[in-house]
């Protein structure tokens, strides 16, 4: 019975974590710092619950203060939100040392084609149908962009490959 509740645990909990990370950003324009805590907060009972060992734990750790200093950088000199900066972190917390830069890289390639799309649709006027949304004015005027949608996108990408992912179904099996 555990194993089964457990199981499900790691095949839905982070899933859910990036996907409302990235809906959040689409409809309020900021990952609150309640949703990185909330993916970090359960990361030593995930940890423990699949035996990810000592060494392993200190590199996924290690790995996710490095990722905190460069977005912390990037932050500072306006690149990205710092909901982002803490989000993309605390992913790579869960995804850990060997996939975080596939993870940086994929959330790079979505973010240029959000970036491009927001840009093609931010040219056009706005259909007035449309102004009664307050989310998407706020999307249409805003000068920035929801790349949180495109973490949550690299997220769940990589997530659904992962060790994490693996575990779950072996539980369930």
């Amino acid at each position: 019975m555990i194993d089964t509740v457990f199981g499900w645990a790691l095949l839905l909990f982070a899933p859910l974590v990036f996907a409302y990370a990235g809906s959040s950003d689409l409809f309020n324009m900021k990952i609150s710092n309640k949703v990185a805590l909330l993916l970090l907060l359960p990361f030593p009972l995930f940890a423990w619950g699949i035996d990810l060992g000592w060494e392993m734990v200190g590199r996924h750790v290690l790995t996710a203060v490095i990722v905190l200093v460069v977005t912390y950088i990037f932050w500072q000199i306006g690149s990205i939100g710092g909901g982002d900066a803490k989000f993309t972190a605390v992913a790579a917390l869960w995804l850990g040392p060997e996939v975080t830069l596939l993870f940086v890289a994929l959330a790079s390639i979505y973010g240029a084609v959000l970036a491009v799309i927001f840009l093609l649709v931010r040219a056009r006027p706005m259909p007035m149908a449309l102004l009664k949304q307050d989310w998407i004015e706020r999307l249409y005027t805003s000068k920035r962009i929801p790349y949180g949608i495109a973490l949550s996108a690299a997220g769940l990408h990589i997530y659904a490959q992962s060790d994490w992912m693996r575990q779950g179904i072996e539980l369930l099996s």
